[in-house]
């Protein structure tokens, strides 16, 4: 919920592309903990207030022209005519694709009235967009006549993305006819017509032979490349002999294949051609001639490369690699760092057919093969694409020579690496001690103490791992006796007893003991080997010999949060956090740990009236999927007759809004250090098929270490292909987002481009100035992006911002996020550094101690439930909002 806080920051909703109501956006801090600060405001940087996100939660009911007569009259061709000269007046609908404006056309109403009637009033929310067809109306603003609107002006355009009030009133001159359409209607029919367009071009690109091997990832960035063409009767799409680098799918119609001038075959609907010219920008072996109007999905080698970050005969090649490493046995157990290494080693070799490939006066095992494209064949029979030739001897030591040729059937592309340079990549002697090696950090990954430490120190606890083998029955350790050991069973398994009663069984890859390297615990069961057993252990002093205090203070504190045995009962109130329009948010204290909390709480009256119950389970299954040092973490969900309640992690410190502020305009170094952790956010979302949506300073918190958090996913959600949903804060939002065309995690990236150019410039890029949502959405669309001449930034900071605004959200990443990472602004950051928090932060709050308030809520005894209905209570829920109790479903919250 995008209402009431997630930890310490509060923000409130304005409106969404549905519905109304535009309460005011006021950030909560916990001012009286941060110290005073003498420094001056940030120099250079604009004074702006906080903008509350577009979502979609309902607010109130619309109504506007109340007194027309509404039929579903059947146009004219010159109403048609007239309506479409009026959409390509306004920027938001003439960038819509022909499709879209007629479907949205097909759906608008016929409206009549009569003289003196309004039509919108000023003040009010706004819900439709109208052309007038007949008659005259006057615009009217502050009881002033301003203008007079004449047959084909369309107005009220704005309604169509949100429900801000109107600027002026429209009242009947005359009695009038207008064609309306409401917001609802017209994105419901852009979506529909987007998301037909989407799925019919998946499903296109799915039988293309040559983009079988592409990732889920790789094709949506391939979908977004797609441009659609439209060519007439007899129209040569491509000339026989012509240089082409564009490949084409047929949508509608028939066109004719000649070869010289004599017809080789018609292709229809669903067929394609020119993908060699995706793979070698060759010549073009046939002329295509439109037989009729024909429409074609159109896809170009510049736009791929944009969007593959590889063209596309490399992205093929390397995905080859991976499934063929995925497939071998000895191979499948690398990690991808080591696979990444050896591909990146790997020379691609042609073969012609009959050419030996791998020699028989060859050691066995000197070079290992992946064949990318062909057919070899070797002394045990065929290897086809994907195949690998010498995997299972590449490891061992051989004096032996191959028995036979492996000899090319086809033409055959091979990738190759020698013994020497695999056992190089994977450094560490050979695959079987690589791949025990990554069984025991994998294990370590899964350690809930461990999770979150950062790679470098995980690679380092793997080096001191001990192997300790154990006889059968006996016992590992014992209940009640001193831990200092963290076990993990290599091989076997074992029995675990808690007074002397078996209470489950642990077998490969499980671990026990955790606790024991960083607390004084006695053990709370006894481990029996069941048959002998090997375990890797990791023993306390050799963990804290690798994990620095600082560390250690940031796993405790994550323990903290995992604990979800936390009851209501246990928690005391210190104080109020924040309130929003849907809930209100406390700081909390443990009784006994004395941990602190923020607790989000949302009265049932409110989630019935404004409809918002599927939002707060949305919120939370989005919650519990994360857990990241730099992403607020829900610690569990309770609910009672009256309300839900939401308890979160508590972040003290200071949200990035005010510290820019602080600050002034960043160096590129501060500016690298922000961006880079916001990077790794949004990669640790989207990996799961999370979108954020409103990334902004307003929505990351600054720590009391420095660190950013991101709070508040109200308006998160799990995308898996596109999103059609207008949310947002306008001067982040992509502009896929505001066109309504369908979007995926881009517009992340597009918002972190906004805030870079933001940290350094200390202005936004598109409408600034402006402060009408309509004019923001413009100069967004507009997209002209211009870079301060009196602000010094490298060639590299200018770069990375360009990429990321490009229109085109597929070309953000420049093919992927690890692409991302190596861009010449990022080069050199000191990743690993960063997750052990090595690096020294731009900024690091002064907070006081909460250590008296919470002695003083301790002494109080108040129930703190009394305090939270009184705060409901002084809030009333307007009459208007929402929609009825039936709305409601029984057991919608029967997880919380």
């Amino acid at each position: 919920m995008g209402n009431a806080c997630n930890g310490c920051f509060q923000k409130e909703i304005i409106s969404d592309g549905n519905n109304t109501g535009q309460p005011s956006s006021k950030p909560i801090i916990n001012f009286e903990e941060i110290e005073e600060t003498k420094s001056p405001k940030g120099a250079g940087r604009k004074s702006k207030p906080k903008i509350a996100a577009v979502t979609w939660q309902k607010v109130k009911e619309v109504n506007e022209a109340v007194t027309a007569v509404i039929s579903a009259r059947p146009k004219s061709s010159e109403d048609i005519n007239m309506i479409l000269n009026a959409l390509n007046s306004h920027f938001i609908l003439r960038n819509l694709d022909e499709d879209s404006q007629r479907h949205i056309i097909d759906q608008m109403k016929h409206f009549s009235v009569n003289s003196g009637e309004i039509i919108t009033q000023q003040g009010f929310p706004g819900k439709y967009f109208f052309v007038l067809a007949t008659g005259r109306l006057e615009v009217i603003v502050n009881g002033i006549r301003q203008n007079v609107l004449k047959p084909g002006t369309g107005f009220g355009e704005l309604a169509l993305l949100d429900d801000k009030p109107r600027t002026a009133t429209v009242k009947s001159a005359q009695k009038s006819t207008l064609w309306g359409v409401d917001r609802l209607t017209f994105k419901q029919a852009v979506e529909a017509v987007n998301r037909m367009n989407y799925e019919e071009n998946k499903l296109f690109i799915n039988s293309v032979p040559i983009f079988e091997i592409l990732t889920s990832q790789q094709k949506e960035a391939l979908l977004a490349s797609i441009t659609t063409q439209k060519w007439d009767n007899r129209q040569a799409i491509v000339k026989e002999g012509e240089v082409g680098d564009l490949f084409y799918i047929i949508k509608e119609g028939v066109v004719l294949c000649t070869k010289e001038g004599v017809e080789i075959r018609q292709m229809i609907k669903g067929d394609f051609f020119g993908e060699q010219a995706l793979l070698y920008n060759s010549k073009r072996t046939a002329t295509i001639t439109c037989v009729g109007a024909v429409k074609v999905l159109c896809i170009g080698r510049g736009s791929l490369l944009e969007a593959l970050g590889e063209n596309l005969q490399q992205v093929i090649y390397r995905n080859i690699q991976k499934k063929a490493i995925e497939k071998s046995e000895p191979l499948k157990n690398l990690t991808k760092e080591q696979s990444q290494k050896m591909m990146d080693a790997m020379k691609i070799a042609k073969f012609s057919s009959g050419e030996v490939v791998v020699s028989k006066n060859s050691l066995q095992g000197s070079k290992l093969c992946i064949i990318m494209k062909g057919r070899v064949r070797g002394p045990l029979g065929v290897y086809e694409t994907f195949s690998c030739i010498g995997d299972d001897k590449i490891s061992q030591t051989s004096e032996q020579n191959n028995p036979e040729n492996y000899i090319a059937e086809t033409d055959a592309d091979i990738a190759q690496i020698s013994k020497e340079e695999f056992e190089r990549c994977l450094g560490v002697g050979g695959i079987a001690p690589a791949t025990n090696n990554n069984a025991a950090l994998a294990v370590l990954k899964q350690v809930q103490l461990l999770r979150n430490l950062p790679k470098d120190r995980l690679k380092a606890l793997l080096q001191v791992l001990r192997t300790v083998d154990f006889r059968d029955r006996e016992a590992i350790v014992q209940e009640n006796e001193t831990g200092d050991t963290l076990y993990i069973v290599k091989t076997g398994k074992v029995s675990i007893f808690k007074d002397n009663t078996n209470v489950r069984t642990l077998t490969m890859h499980d671990y026990f003991g955790e606790r024991s390297i960083l607390f004084n615990e006695r053990r709370s069961a006894t481990v029996v080997a069941e048959g002998n057993v090997t375990c890797w252990t990791l023993e306390k002093n050799d963990f804290e010999s690798i994990i620095d205090f600082s560390m250690r203070t940031q796993l405790l504190k994550r323990i903290e949060l995992q604990d979800n045995t936390i009851m209501l009962d246990q928690l005391v109130m210190i104080k109020p956090l924040g309130k929003g329009m849907f809930g209100n948010v406390y700081l909390m204290t443990h009784k006994e740990k004395g941990a602190f909390y923020a607790m989000k709480t949302v009265p049932r009256s409110k989630i019935v009236a404004y409809n918002i119950h599927e939002s707060l389970v949305l919120e939370r299954k989005i919650l519990l999927q994360l857990d990241h040092t730099m992403i607020v973490k829900l610690v569990k969900t309770f609910k009672d007759s009256k309300r839900i309640y939401f308890l979160m992690e508590y972040v003290r410190g200071i949200d990035l809004f005010d510290v820019l502020r602080q600050l002034g305009l960043l160096k590129e170094d501060d500016a690298r250090f922000y961006t880079a952790c916001l990077v790794v956010i949004l990669e640790y979302l989207h990996k799961r098929d999370i979108i954020y949506r409103d990334l902004k300073p307003e929505n990351i918190m600054i720590d009391e270490e420095g660190y950013p958090k991101l709070i508040d996913f109200g308006i998160a959600k799990i995308v898996n292909g596109r999103s059609y949903t207008t949310v947002g804060t306008p001067h982040y939002m992509a502009p896929e987002v505001i066109m309504g065309n369908g979007y995926n995690s881009a517009v992340d990236w597009w918002s972190l481009g906004i805030m870079i150019y933001e940290f350094v410039f200390g202005t936004v890029p598109f409408g600034e100035n402006e402060e009408d949502t309509y004019k923001v959405y413009e100069r967004v669309i507009e997209h002209n992006l211009i870079f301060p001449t009196n602000i010094k930034h490298t060639t590299h900071l200018k770069s990375i911002i360009t990429q990321l605004l490009s229109v085109k959200g597929a070309s953000r990443t420049g093919g992927s996020i690890s692409k991302l990472k190596k861009h010449k602004f990022l080069a050199g950051f000191k990743w690993e550094v960063m997750f052990s928090r090595g690096i020294s932060p731009p900024y690091v709050p002064k907070l006081r101690s909460l250590t008296s308030e919470a002695a003083k809520a301790f002494k109080s005894k108040k129930n703190f439930l009394d305090t939270i209905l009184r705060d409901e209570i002084s809030v009333e829920t307007p009459i208007h909002a929402g929609k009825s109790k039936s709305s409601v479903p029984m057991n919608w919250d029967i997880e919380f």
